[in-house]
């Protein structure tokens, strides 16, 4: 290994050529990193700093003087390529023009043909940075609306950069160039192997993006191939598996995946943890990458509820609703691989039903998950499907639930989610509803006996015992409802309806139908939401 200090200028020179290897992450830095390098950078040199270093770049020497490939700076280097190409857009002088120009993009002065870049990123970026940012070919609005996040990112930080140099004279930019080429430094190490480019991939990246779990997953892969020769196949199935969740889930999904695979909490890093997981696995990471793509797209399913099934579309929208997400890996696993002779209607019923049962009995963590690992233990074993509904029925407490669901339920965490999923269950299953905006609970007897109306109708002994139960609360949108406070029943139905007339709720709608609000009706109300709630989540 060889370390030593070079600036700009002999980092990037018309002869030395720079690779992304495929297994680095895609261009990740956002603007607010390209304009922090800029102010840094400008705020040297206004102050005439002798040098301002920017990290190191780490490579290895695939070619002597030829050719690098990049381990850790790609974020800090291809940067820098679209900081010289923003210069080189903006400087009208030809010979400066050229200069910078030829510092990413060399071109024969003889025939003005253009060659080789100096940088060349992930293939499935590398076409887009040389047509669009190193030629600077414009981009329509329709192109720049379907752009994924790697190639969005170049072009806004090469706006960025265009921007900053917008308010700046010619004399300016020329000088401004010239120091990142004499005065900006980094230190170049050079490795001779892949095995040296793995182990510092993992420890070293200055001042790059801190490594997320998936680039270091993704790094574990790389390092597995036997046959180097491969890695371009990696890489593209990679970035398949980056397209189907996005960059920004991709560690989300793999944490919810790697549950699917062992069944137990997590001890150590998500990266740490995929050590187990490919040791047990016995075909290559070529294959591997197939099976967690596969899931990706199921893991989809479930974040976007895509489902051709009413009735699943209407479980897992209410599952999304409860406070913690440890249900996802056991509906992933069923996705991934279907028991015979249970029904993804079912299956997502009854997993719902725990689900509440279990938020509404406020269930230690613990045994929450305990759950759920039965169910991905017993789905990966291939058991059949009574046995697995066995272990939503091993589970069940139906009394204590519904004790519960009866009792005083205003202030739960569960209470909002209850309301909706009651507000879905009075029409059929095809209905979902997804409400946008704050949402509020409101106590149609109000928190206190102001109003003659209600203590004619209340005695403190009633009034506390329905006030937080079901039959007393609905749900209104916009901010908590201080309009209606402690005024009439039927001063309180004109709000509602007012209310209303932008989000319909039919439990607030049926409320505005009453005559009258007294404890009689709030009990037959109660009891007809108890009957409902027990279709929705009795598991028998």
């Amino acid at each position: 290994m060889n370390a030593e200090e070079r600036n700009i200028g002999q980092i990037l020179t018309e002869t030395l050529r720079y690779e992304i290897p495929p297994y680095q992450r895609p261009y990740s830095w956002n603007q607010d990193n390209v304009r922090e390098l800029l102010d840094d950078i400008e705020e040297a040199y206004t102050e005439k700093d002798p040098e301002y270093f920017i990290g190191s770049l780490i490579t290895i020497e695939r070619d002597r003087n030829v050719l690098y490939e990049v381990v850790d700076g790609q974020q800090r280097l291809t940067t820098l390529n679209l900081i010289f190409a923003a210069l080189r857009n903006s400087i009208e002088d030809k010979a400066a023009k050229l200069t910078i120009g030829n510092r990413i993009l060399p071109s024969d002065p003889l025939t003005n043909q253009t060659e080789t870049p100096r940088l060349t990123l992930r293939q499935s970026d590398q076409a887009f940075f040389v047509e669009h940012i190193l030629e600077s070919k414009n981009l329509s609005d329709t192109e720049r609306n379907e752009l994924d996040e790697p190639k969005s990112r170049l072009i806004n930080n090469h706006e960025v950069v265009l921007n900053f140099l917008k308010e700046r004279d010619q004399d300016w930019m020329k000088q401004f160039a010239n120091y990142i080429l004499q005065k900006v430094y980094v230190v170049l190490v050079q490795t001779e192997s892949f095995q040296s480019a793995y182990r510092l991939f993992n420890v070293l990246n200055d001042r790059g993006l801190a490594l997320s779990n998936a680039d270091l997953i993704k790094n574990k892969l790389f390092a597995r191939l036997s046959d180097e020769t491969k890695s371009d196949a990696l890489e593209e199935k990679w970035v398949k598996l980056e397209s189907v969740t996005g960059i920004d889930r991709l560690d989300t999904f793999l944490g919810y995946h790697r549950t699917t695979l062992v069944a137990n909490k997590a001890r150590k890093s998500l990266a740490d943890e995929f050590d187990t997981v490919l040791s047990k696995y016995s075909g290559s990471p070529l294959d591997f990458i197939d099976d967690v793509t596969q899931s990706a797209k199921n893991f989809e399913r479930i974040w976007h509820i895509k489902f051709d099934d009413p009735s699943a579309v209407r479980s897992v929208a209410a599952l999304w609703r409860v406070s913690y997400d440890e249900w996802v890996p056991a509906l992933l696993a069923f996705l991934n691989q279907p028991p015979e002779g249970f029904s993804l209607s079912e299956f997502s019923s009854l997993l719902e039903r725990i689900t509440m049962q279990n938020w509404v009995r406020r269930l230690g963590r613990t045994k929450r998950l305990t759950i759920y690992y039965q169910l991905i233990s017993a789905i990966n074993s291939a058991k059949e499907a009574e046995k697995i509904r066995n272990i939503f029925s091993d589970g069940a407490e139906n009394e204590e639930f519904f004790g519960l669901l009866g009792g005083a339920i205003y202030g739960l965490p569960s209470c909002k989610a209850i309301l909706m999923r009651l507000e879905e269950g009075c029409q059929d299953e095809s209905v979902t509803k997804q409400y946008g905006g704050r949402l509020t609970i409101e106590h149609v007897m109000p928190q206190a006996l102001k109003d003659e109306f209600w203590k004619d109708r209340f005695s403190e002994e009633t009034h506390s015992h329905w006030l937080h139960r079901l039959g007393n609360l609905t749900l209104l949108s916009g901010n908590k409802n201080y309009k209606a406070q402690y005024f009439s029943f039927p001063r309180k139905k004109e709000i509602y309806l007012n209310r209303n007339e932008k989000v319909s709720f039919d439990l607030t709608k049926e409320i505005c139908g009453e005559n009258d609000w007294d404890e009689g009706q709030i009990e037959l109300r109660h009891n007809r939401l108890m009957d409902l709630a027990r279709d929705i989540w009795t598991i028998s």
